[in-house]
């Protein structure tokens, strides 16, 4: 092979104008593919992530929006289920509570009170055990007060005794041991 053979030929004016325009195109390609699309892709993300931040920001205008009237809801929940049950930190709490609400209404009647019990919970109930010396108006005093109370409660067991009117022969004073329950909730905390 001749030294000539190797060399390149040279371009004619027609071929190297072609090989001039697809240089310029491949720079262009490269300039493209390295330097404008990802900006234009930023861009659209950018536009895409506003979407979703305004969205975000409606939504979280619209429960802020809503907090008076959900304070207002959740006050009035709390309120009513005051009625219905005892709202204590714990079992032991409300299981007092219930105890003490008995004791109350046992003094308002006039009775002597005897002691009490709590008795293990039960399914979302808090039971206590009162035994108490009353007369029969104050039995019928006493069960009233218990009665009308919020939150209401379920006497499980009253037992009723007379012992001394077989030694007086009076029912002036009656021997009486209450079981009792009431719904109980955890009290929220805050």
């Amino acid at each position: 092979m001749t030294r000539r053979a190797l060399s390149p030929k040279a371009l004619s004016p027609r071929e190297a104008r072609l090989v001039a325009i697809l240089v310029t195109l491949a720079l262009i390609a490269l300039v493209w593919i390295a330097i404008v699309s990802p900006i234009l892709g930023s861009f659209t993300q950018r536009a895409q992530q506003r979407t979703e931040l305004v969205a975000r920001l409606a939504a979280n205008d619209r429960t802020i929006a809503a907090i008076p009237s959900l304070r207002r809801a959740a006050q009035a929940h709390d309120a009513a289920l005051t009625q219905s049950a005892i709202a204590a930190p714990d079992t032991a709490a409300a299981t007092g509570m219930l105890r003490d609400r008995l004791q109350a209404a046992l003094v308002e009647a006039g009775g002597a009170f005897r002691g009490a019990e709590d008795l293990p919970p039960l399914a979302g109930r808090v039971t206590c055990r009162l035994r108490a010396r009353l007369s029969p108006d104050q039995l019928t005093r006493f069960l009233a007060s218990v009665q009308n109370a919020r939150p209401a409660l379920v006497i499980t067991a009253l037992t009723v005794g007379a012992e001394d009117a077989l030694v007086t022969g009076s029912t002036s004073n009656l021997d009486v041991q209450l079981e009792a329950s009431v719904p109980f909730v955890p009290a929220r905390r805050g």
